[in-house]
């Protein structure tokens, strides 16, 4: 007999899979290890995290945090029926090498519980999902650099609970022709187990590459980048494309392109630069049904 935690358990597998779009439902879980976090990186599907410089890629790829400058930011996350996002980024650089901090908060609230089927529900309950992660990258040479994270994950469902542990790592090297190489594996670790089973984490390899600063010496700038994917859970490939137009790098306008499967979505997305203070937003176009998330990110850069 099915009990009404299974029950739940189940319906909220399908919830979760379905909003962010995997095609992998049953094979994987965390499935907000694989959302964008903030504005820059969902606008353009994260290809230029390798080299971007904010704190928010210390959660996509820990090259990205390696900047001459302290960098701190907060970005939030709004979607349909209340789901949202909150994280908060800091990345310092050292003598040798930059450390990065991120704390990213996903809540899905709203989640009914039916022990039949019925038009009216027994209660409703929040699943909860937090990843604390720190990280550090170091360039070995004038033009190649590693990185990793270390990320404490939780999870909350019903009355269960669950921690876990996992690792991102990656090198760059930037290729004489003018181009940008980074491999990274994302998510390596496990969970303690939720109820009857441990949630099995989306462990990824992924090749970015990005050819930035296409017209350097003109008014406006363009960067071009692409990420090629492997889930090595799922055994399913997928790909991102992603470009950026800057004017006088004060307005940057974003795109970005993600094809899993037969499914499909984009972005767009807007930046501001005023110095030290940026502020950054993304739609997401989903599916019919899925709506279209939002997210707002705001980076500040302090006086030394």
């Amino acid at each position: 007999m099915v009990t009404m935690r299974q029950k739940l358990r189940t319906g909220f597998i399908i919830i979760i899979t379905g909003m962010f779009l995997q095609a992998e439902s049953g094979e994987s879980g965390m499935a907000f290890l694989k959302i964008p976090v903030s504005a820059q990186t969902a606008s353009t599907m994260g290809v230029f995290a390798q080299v971007s410089g904010t704190p928010f890629t210390i959660f996509d790829n820990p090259i990205g945090i390696i900047n001459d400058d302290i960098r701190i930011g907060f970005s939030h996350n709004f979607w349909f029926a209340d789901v949202s996002g909150d994280a908060l980024a800091v990345t310092i650089p050292l003598k040798k090498g930059n450390l990065g901090f991120g704390l990213n908060f996903v809540k899905i609230p709203g989640i009914e519980i039916r022990d039949i089927p019925s038009d009216e529900s027994l209660g409703e309950v929040e699943a909860q999902y937090m990843s604390a992660a720190v990280g550090y990258a170091y360039p070995i040479f004038s033009k190649s650099s590693i990185g990793c994270t270390v990320k404490y994950l939780y999870e909350h469902l019903y009355a269960e609970n669950a921690g876990g542990v996992a690792f991102d790592v990656a090198t760059h090297w930037h290729i004489p022709s003018g181009m940008d190489l980074s491999l990274s594996l994302n998510n390596i670790g496990q969970m303690q187990t939720l109820k009857d089973k441990a949630t099995t984490l989306p462990t990824l390899f992924k090749i970015g590459i990005v050819r930035p600063e296409i017209f350097a010496d003109s008014p406006f700038n363009v960067n071009l980048g692409i990420n090629l994917i492997a889930n090595l859970v799922t055994e399913k490939t997928y790909f991102q494309v992603g470009g950026e137009v800057a004017f006088t790098n004060l307005i940057k306008i974003r795109g970005g392109y993600e094809r899993v499967g037969t499914i499909n979505r984009t972005a767009l997305g807007a930046g501001l630069n005023f110095g030290r203070f940026e502020i950054d937003y993304a739609f997401i176009f989903m599916p019919d049904g899925l709506g279209y998330p939002n997210l707002l990110t705001l980076s500040y850069r302090p006086e030394l």
